[in-house]
């Protein structure tokens, strides 16, 4: 794991409710709870998916900015302030996603998140996020 939290990997599945297919995220590469988050997507399958997934990622990736597990709380994409998608998705692609908090108002969280591809930006949104 990378900086901030260097004890064990961490559990995604032990951390998120989502659950296979709907759970994107395969792994977290480093993690400073509160500060930032990188973790890695696989695209596997027959097509590539579609931009909305690659928010769906980004805010399964913002769970992990919780400082402990999500526990029977649900996480919820509130809103998509802003996305742009730069360049398109292909099977087989290790995709990255950073996450970072700016700003929290109204039980609401804003994430700035950017879905990379070796150093080529895909996607970067601003999301905004609720665990209830």
């Amino acid at each position: 794991m990378g900086q901030g939290d260097r004890s064990r990997p961490l559990d995604v599945p032990g951390h998120l409710p989502h659950r296979p297919p709907f759970l994107l995220v395969d792994r977290v590469l480093e993690r400073e709870p509160g500060v930032r988050v990188v973790a890695e997507a696989l695209v596997t399958g027959s097509v590539p998916p579609p931009g909305f997934l690659l928010i769906e990622m980004l805010a399964q990736a913002a769970g992990f900015l919780e400082v402990d597990a999500l526990e029977g709380r649900q996480l919820f994409l509130a809103g998509v302030p802003e996305a742009r998608f730069e360049a398109p998705v292909r099977v087989g692609d290790r995709l990255r996603l950073e996450v970072a908090p700016v700003g929290a108002f109204g039980g609401l969280m804003k994430v700035q998140g950017a879905v990379s591809r070796e150093a080529v930006v895909l996607c970067t949104a601003s999301l905004l996020v609720k665990a209830l």
